[in-house]
């Protein structure tokens, strides 16, 4: 068989008469030079509704997006969809689409996930979203570093490597190697799980293409070595487009000179939300690297380095806290200059112009976590525990002690070991301590970073319509977080949900020394906006929207294990927020359905008995038929691991045919 489908099948971008489906397929050897067509299917039940041709051509990397627009299709109908080549099948995929603006829906249920890095653990949050909801995901989003651009040397280590063997082994710089890094995620069969259970809404963040990148520019990007940022961002995004099933604002293959900018864009679900997908990466964000996390960091320590004998307790009130209070003036009057962008004037012109007409719920997914998060206070931390358990509270001044002390045991809550404290780990802790101990804000890359701008936007939010309330989800933290935006005047206009990442580590990677419990409670004690904190976990958000209620949970999965089936899953806390209100307020986690009843939903070939026996005596093999009616009559669905599960596995070739 020359073609294959290796790499599943995905839908996104829903709209009410519309859907974009996604697959790609696979060239064995010198077929890649044959011309091929690739017929895909759309049914309803047993009856067919659509179909089309489509060549899969080099110059897409042998990717097949298909745009359907259909005034036979209907809201909240399952319809199901595959693609055939040349004796052929892909797996099925299933998707549902929303009712128009205005139009009566009871309810949506949806996934939000973030930064998905293969070396640090499985994508077993993907299949778990799947698992979760026992009527079926309406849609899922993903907000940013669906990929990451580094080599396997750089992040995660190679002693912190879960998953080896990434593809390419280097950081990603041409097209070549952003393809190649996309079809190695794709390979994922919880990934393709997902992907095939229902439509995707997505939008990049930095490692789409470089760490901490901008309009010009990013920390991980170096001319010298990598040549020119310009075109280093275009292949990104080129290949973006290329294996997600977006809907780019400009036709490729009419405008080849022209980047195909997805830019913010607007879906309504009848008359129950509008969602708001915004880019605050590469189409207006003004430079971050004026200061960094990593200068601001020096100047802290140079300071202390000349009272490493004091004590943490005794800096209040004097030398150190006076000169620490000068960098925290500059800092400040940096981060809230004016002319500091994320959205740019263009859309927040158009953010301005969809607030005015929502449906009941506003829904802004975006990249980055908006509400304010200083660095964590631990000391504050534990004064406010000893109101609560002075025992603990003990706990913590002894363990605070221990770390800023030389030679002192702690204990490494990840390792599950203990150690004793070196010189560089005492004075990078010594830091944080004073960062959080005087409001020193670090992080830059964030909406810390350009408050004037989060001002702009939340000013925005507070013009909603009396009829609609505001919810802004957020990731690339890679930890959880709750919490209210607040108007200058002090007024919260909207709840902030963020969530962590679907591998990559979080504070318990940065501060493995300290109880997750301390952590959030030191990260509590220096933001008062914020409701809840998880720092040590990986997962997912799950959210059910109803007309009176948004119930969001946090899920946790395991993503050490590596097999599917064996990994672990929690839900560690759940929030609402009634419609009307700005207030997020403590809930019960659901019940995990069984998964019978999932499984009862996975997409299945929704074919008729009839074709399936014609092509068998059309000349399928009599095993390839069994195969087929098997997958009919007992919902069996196809899994990709890697070479070994794949169809047809060609356990001899190379990385690149395996794409």
């Amino acid at each position: 068989m020359p073609w294959r489908f290796l790499h599943g099948v995905a839908s996104g971008d829903p709209l009410p008469d519309a859907i974009v489906l996604w697959t790609r397929v696979t060239p064995n050897g010198t077929s890649a030079a044959r011309a091929l067509v690739v017929r895909w299917q759309i049914w309803e039940g047993d009856l067919e509704r659509s179909d089309g041709l489509e060549a899969p051509l080099l110059q897409h990397d042998f990717t097949v997006k298909v745009d359907v627009h259909s005034r036979l299709f209907r809201p909240g109908v399952a319809y199901t969809y595959s693609f055939t080549s040349d004796g052929a099948t892909s797996p099925w995929g299933t998707f549902r689409l929303p009712p128009k603006r205005g139009v009566a829906l009871k309810h949506l249920d949806y996934a939000i996930f973030s930064c998905a890095n293969r070396g640090f653990g499985n994508f077993a949050a993907y299949s778990e979203a799947v698992d979760r909801v026992a009527g079926g995901l309406d849609f899922w989003l993903h907000l940013g570093d669906f990929i990451y651009e580094y080599g396997q040397q750089k992040y995660p280590s190679p002693a912190k490597t879960r998953v080896p063997g990434l593809e390419p082994a280097h950081d990603l710089v041409s097209l070549a190697d952003y393809r190649l890094r996309h079809a190695f995620y794709r390979l994922d069969p919880e990934l393709q799980r997902l992907s095939a259970a229902a439509p995707m809404i997505s939008i990049w963040d930095d490692h789409e293409v470089a760490n901490d990148d901008w309009m010009h520019g990013a920390e991980n990007h170096h001319e010298a070595q990598q040549g020119a940022y310009e075109a280093r961002k275009r292949a990104a995004i080129q290949a973006y487009h290329e294996w997600l099933p977006t809907r780019p604002d400009v036709d490729v293959d009419s405008n080849r000179s022209a980047v195909p900018w997805m830019r913010w864009r607007r879906f309504d679900f009848g008359d129950l939300a509008t969602l708001l997908m915004l880019e605050t990466r590469l189409v207006g964000r003004t430079t971050q690297a004026e200061m960094t996390w990593a200068s601001v960091h020096e100047d802290i320590r140079k300071i202390l380095d000349g009272f490493l004998g004091i004590s943490p307790y005794a800096w209040p009130g004097g030398e150190i806290e006076f000169e620490i209070s000068k960098i925290r003036k500059k800092v400040e009057e940096h981060r809230t200059k004016k002319d500091k962008y994320m959205l740019g004037k263009e859309q927040l012109t158009w953010i301005e112009e969809q607030v005015a007409s929502t449906s009941k719920w506003l829904l802004l997914g975006q990249a980055q976590v908006v509400q304010e998060l200083l660095p964590p206070n631990f000391f504050q931390a534990i004064l406010d525990q000893q109101k609560k358990d002075a025992k603990i509270a003990q706990y913590w001044k002894t363990l605070l002690h221990n770390l800023t002390k030389l030679g002192f045991v702690y204990h490494d809550f990840q390792a599950k070991k203990n150690f004793t404290t070196t010189p560089e780990m005492r004075n990078d802790f010594l830091v944080d301590l004073a960062a959080g101990r005087f409001g020193v804000q670090i992080n830059f890359d964030g909406w810390t970073g350009y408050v004037a701008e989060r001002e702009r936007l939340i000013h925005l939010l507070s013009s909603t319509p009396a009829s609609a309330s505001a919810v802004v989800y957020g990731g690339d933290s890679h930890n959880a977080w709750a919490g209210h935006l607040k108007h200058s005047d002090g007024r919260a206009v909207a709840v902030d949900f963020d969530g962590m990442a679907v591998t990559s580590p979080g504070m318990e990677g940065i501060r493995p020394f300290v109880p997750p419990e301390f952590e959030a409670a030191a990260w509590y004690a220096a933001n008062p906006d914020l409701v809840w904190a998880d720092t040590s976990k990986r997962g997912f958000m799950l959210v059910h929207l109803s007309h009176q209620t948004q119930h969001l949970e946090y899920i946790a999965v395991d993503v050490a294990t590596p097999s599917r089936g064996l990994a672990t899953s929690e839900c560690l806390a759940a929030f609402d927020v009634q419609h009307g209100e700005v207030k997020i307020q403590p809930s019960a986690c659901s019940r995990r359905p069984k998964l019978a009843d999932v499984a009862a939903l996975e997409p299945q070939a929704m074919v008729p008995i009839w074709s399936l026996l014609v092509a068998c005596c059309l000349g399928t093999l009599l095993g390839g038929c069994f195969c087929r009616l098997k997958q009919r009559w007992s919902g069996t669905k196809r899994s990709y691991e890697h070479c070994e599960a794949a169809e047809v596995p060609p356990c001899n070739l190379g990385a690149t045919e395996l794409r």
